[in-house]
């Protein structure tokens, strides 16, 4: 099987969404960018509509920027364009998961954006986490509107829908699904105390920039 080590990845991190609940039955999908082939475009993907607990590396596909299918026998999620979105957007990004966590659910329901209320959020992620406009499922334009607004950062709501997180590998991309959801948990509570108070705009600069090294994008 080729790329069994890069599908292995991919579903070792489907399978910690679902037993850090951040997804659920078949919700939610996962996808890596394949090493070595920045330029042909092409990434590992969880199917459509498989269970994860069940999930196995040979289920994973191998799909070029067209989503058309290189390697594997299932079908590729159906959010596949929005994966290849980020990677055609983002040079830095090899990982992106979407999920369907609650309390980042509810914010991108609200269409309510997550501020820099955690220096971990900002450091981490790249600043606040923004509400893109809504796309249709599916589509390549609900993968445009969803880079749109998350620019740079690390993560976005996509709205009513769920959560779109990428990172520099894999286990980045994981911490910022737990990160997300834990600091949306937490900002929904604070909100009902009636106070938020958001880091100072000196500290989210200085954590911007951190972010950026982490990154590899800093000028």
């Amino acid at each position: 099987m080729k790329w069994q080590s890069e599908r292995t990845v991919v579903v070792q991190a489907a399978q910690q969404l679902l037993r850090l609940g951040l997804v659920a039955a078949t919700s939610g999908n996962v996808s890596l960018r394949l090493e070595g082939d920045m330029n042909e475009g092409l990434i590992a993907i969880t199917p459509a509509s498989t269970d994860y607990e069940t999930m196995k590396p040979e289920d994973i596909v191998v799909v070029d920027y067209d989503v058309d299918v290189v390697e594997g026998e299932t079908v590729p999620s159906s959010e596949s364009l929005t994966h290849v979105a980020v990677y055609k957007a983002r040079s830095d990004i090899s990982a992106v998961i979407h999920t369907h966590s609650i309390y980042a659910s509810v914010l991108a329901v609200a269409g309510v954006p997550l501020p820099p209320i955690l220096d971990e959020l900002v450091a981490y992620l790249g600043g606040p986490v923004e509400v893109g406009e809504y796309g249709f499922p599916s589509t390549e334009d609900l993968g445009k509107k969803a880079m749109q607004a998350m620019g740079e950062r690390n993560a976005v709501f996509i709205r009513n829908h769920g959560l779109l997180a990428a990172g520099r590998d894999m286990p980045d991309a994981l911490r910022a699904c737990e990160l997300v959801e834990r600091a949306a948990q937490i900002y929904i509570q604070a909100r009902a105390l009636g106070s938020v108070r958001t880091l100072p705009s000196e500290v989210v600069e200085a954590e911007v920039n951190i972010f950026r090294m982490r990154q590899g994008t800093s000028d």
